[in-house]
């Protein structure tokens, strides 16, 4: 069972990393949507991004919430940085951000995955 204060402390985590990931959503879909122009892509994301913020604040999982943020908004930021425009076959325009946004926002969610990972087999060698 957990302790109290162990509890609040989840809690008060999880709340703070879905704050800082809606003020990531705010800026990404709001102030620099003249930029990039993509209304559903960063609400797919940010959908994603909150529930893996919950369930890793559940779990104690704070690597795995940190990077949810930061993959986020760096993923969007990347994605600004190195996207190129184009044109369809039938004449409309394209732009690569999604992709770019959507590796890295995934890329840093499993590497922080596999990080946890390897922290938690070091704990177990180093204690037992």
């Amino acid at each position: 069972m957990l302790k109290p204060v162990a509890t609040k402390n989840k809690i008060l985590w999880g709340v703070s990393m879905i704050g800082l990931l809606a003020i990531s959503y705010w800026l990404c879909r709001f102030v620099s949507f003249g930029i990039h122009g993509m209304k559903q892509w960063p609400n797919l994301l940010a959908i994603v991004g909150l529930i893996t913020v919950v369930i890793a604040s559940i779990g104690g999982r704070r690597l795995l919430s940190i990077a949810t943020v930061v993959g986020y908004i760096g993923g969007f930021v990347i994605g600004m940085i190195f996207n190129t425009d184009g044109v369809d076959q039938g004449g409309g325009g394209i732009n690569n951000i999604w992709k770019i946004s959507g590796m890295v926002f995934v890329s840093t969610i499993l590497i922080s995955i596999i990080l946890e990972y390897i922290f938690k087999q070091r704990n177990k060698k180093t204690m037992g």
